[in-house]
């Protein structure tokens, strides 16, 4: 998603496509957001984007919207990864950020390495929403523990300390190496989610205009081929109406023994292997 791209008209966008094709697993059954978390999104990316901007090794790792997700987007400076949730809040803070949506982001937090950063935005009425009245809480980063409520200066917490990659961080890697593979290819992405516990992680369209999922596997150091999950029979039996895919990576550290942050690694992939086909 590019931030810098202004919405003409934020809640009646119709070139917005955020449907989630998983749902013909009967498994997940998305929540579609409302068009006033979307616009507060784009803003919250938007001041974030500047910040960035200004930094040196500041990039997003996830800025596009996804489900299901633990966060609304994330990004990495230095040896840090900040985890962003969006808070709306009326025009007396009071706070409409589900309390489900801030476990869920600490328990990846705590389990991933992130720090949780909630990004306010004051709506004087949420329920009757008006785009001109709608802004971020404070100018700057604008970003609070979502835990402790504390300000978040990425630049007065990253360091060059070495921090190896969590699980959470070679899957991202994997996905986005792998929806890469499939750009150049020409095929067709229509969603990915990169969620550990959910599969599959990437549906496109083929080039015959069929619609595939495909899940994506990564291992480091692994010396045979990467396992498919042991749970691929259940996947497909969700799944079967198309046509499904595998990918299986291995992440190789090209100076030490570890994956660390920000640091080279070496990719061996072998394309992607058809598991599934439609009888």
């Amino acid at each position: 998603m590019d931030f810098l791209n202004k919405l003409l008209n934020p809640f009646k966008n119709n070139d917005r496509q955020y449907k989630d094709l998983s749902k013909d697993s009967k498994q997940v059954i998305p929540n579609p957001p409302s068009e006033l978390l979307l616009y507060c999104r784009d803003i919250a990316g938007e001041q974030i984007q500047k910040h960035m901007a200004i930094l040196n090794d500041c990039k997003w790792i996830r800025a596009e919207y996804t489900y299901p997700a633990f966060d609304s987007m994330n990004f990495i400076y230095k040896n840090k990864i900040f985890s962003v949730v969006i808070d709306i809040q009326d025009k007396n803070e009071k706070s409409y950020l589900p309390e489900e949506y801030k476990k869920r982001q600490l328990y990846a937090s705590k389990n991933y390495n992130l720090i949780p950063c909630k990004f306010p935005v004051i709506v004087p009425d949420p329920h009757n929403p008006e785009v001109d009245k709608i802004k971020p809480k404070s100018n700057g980063w604008n970003l609070y523990n979502t835990e402790t409520n504390e300000e978040i200066i990425p630049e007065h917490l990253a360091t060059v300390e070495k921090i190896e990659m969590s699980e959470w961080e070679m899957h991202n890697f994997g996905i986005r190496f792998v929806i890469k593979y499939l750009l150049s290819q020409n095929i067709k992405i229509h969603s990915f989610q990169d969620t550990l516990e959910v599969d599959p992680q990437i549906w496109f369209e083929d080039k015959n205009g069929n619609k595939c999922w495909l899940i994506v596997r990564c291992e480091k150091l692994a010396e045979k081929e990467v396992k498919k999950p042991p749970k691929l029979n259940e996947i497909i039996r969700r799944c079967f109406k198309h046509e499904g895919y595998f990918a299986g990576i291995n992440l190789c550290p090209v100076n030490d023994k570890n994956l660390y942050r920000g640091e080279n690694i070496k990719i061996e992939f072998n394309g992607i292997e058809k598991i599934h086909s439609i009888i």
